[in-house]
């Protein structure tokens, strides 16, 4: 991969010079404390550092420059004969020669290195970047593969029960449906059903044992054949034999409730073997359909 910015690693500005003239002088502070011990030796050793440091911190220029300024330094201060630009004799000339061999040498190494440790992070960062795209891409696409088998159980289930389903739920999202002939013919007003849902229209007993599917962090009762006992215009409660199916979506668990009819429907359980689920997670999610209707 090509990455054309990788000289860029050092970060752009005048701090980086001033900050280049600081190391410079901290050698010079501490090459003139040493100077009583060391004399004439290792003029140049203490500044060449410094360059190497500049370069590693701040980037080539800085150290350029740093090394520019070092040698009339260390030349004037610190190589015989001292405090002297007037005489330039062969240690002069040799030990100039000596810093600006080696010098250089360390400040080019050191900047490739610090580019290829630049480009390798922005590699790194680029190949991170695409990775998590990657990943949203992968959890979209299974959003919407979910959605669409979800769709399609929805739409087979509800094709096939229409005209027997009266509720249609998801607590997750607050979503509640109460078919309206079905209000109609138990005489609850619909100000009531939009207030209390289903609740409502049952028999404050079976509201109790259906409590998990009016909110979203309730047990959810087991599905399959449940006996509901709803309101009629009388006033009284009739006995109507339902079923209970589950459909699992990314945004929530719908929850149908249709009623039992026809000759080929599997037997209801009796209202006294009627308990919610222990665990709302064991109950099977996949719509197990009873025989036609």
């Amino acid at each position: 991969m090509e990455i054309r910015n990788a000289r860029r690693w050092a970060e752009p500005g005048a701090k980086r010079y001033v900050g280049a003239l600081m190391v410079v002088f901290a050698a010079f502070l501490l090459r003139s404390l040493m100077h009583p011990v060391l004399d004439h030796s290792m003029p140049g050793v203490f500044f060449a550092c410094a360059v190497i440091i500049v370069e590693f911190v701040w980037g080539l220029g800085p150290a350029l420059m740093a090394m520019v300024i070092s040698i009339p330094i260390f030349d004037f201060f610190f190589v015989p004969p001292f405090r002297d630009i007037a005489m330039v004799d062969r240690r002069d000339v040799m030990i100039v020669t000596g810093f600006l061999s080696i010098t250089p040498l360390a400040v080019v190494l050191i900047e490739r290195l610090r580019r290829a440790q630049y480009r390798a992070e922005l590699i790194a960062e680029v190949a991170q970047t695409r990775y998590e795209m990657l990943l949203r891409a992968e959890n979209e696409r299974m959003v919407l593969s979910d959605s669409v088998q979800l769709g399609n159980a929805l739409m087979t289930y509800l094709t096939k029960h229409l005209d027997t389903i009266f509720y249609l739920a998801n607590p997750a999202t607050h979503y509640e449906f109460v078919d309206e002939h079905f209000r109609r013919a138990t005489g609850v007003t619909p100000e009531v059903v939009k207030r209390d849902g289903l609740r409502a229209l049952l028999h404050p007993e079976d509201a109790a044992r259906l409590a998990g599917l009016f909110r979203a962090d309730g047990e959810r009762p087991q599905h399959g054949a449940h006996n509901l006992r709803m309101r009629t215009r009388e006033g009284g409660y009739e006995m109507f034999h339902c079923e209970l199916q589950y459909f699992r979506a990314h945004v929530g668990t719908y929850a149908i409730l249709r009623l039992h009819a026809g000759p080929t429907v599997r037997p209801v359980t009796s209202l006294h073997a009627l308990t919610p689920a222990a665990n709302a997670r064991e109950v099977s999610e996949a719509p197990v359909v009873s025989g036609g209707v």
